[in-house]
């Protein structure tokens, strides 16, 4: 099925929010969130202290926010 690049578009815009919702609903997400945020403070600190690349990790993953932008 060949769609022009403006339906494409529209498209991608109208599912963005519900793949949103997808990604959030997958313990996948929430699992690769502190692996990869923790891996990050650890390399950026220079630290293995895992109790505070733990809690870091879990204030960093609450300011990450998925959302959709409008694409001009």
């Amino acid at each position: 099925m060949a769609l022009s690049t403006k339906t494409t578009q529209k498209l991608a815009i109208a599912l963005t929010p519900e793949v949103i919702e997808y990604i959030y609903a997958d313990e996948r997400w929430f699992d690769f969130m502190i692996e990869m945020t923790g891996e990050a403070v650890q390399e950026k600190l220079g630290t293995n202290d895992m109790e505070l690349i733990a809690e870091l990790g879990q204030c960093i993953i609450d300011n990450i926010l998925l959302k959709s932008v409008t694409v001009a």
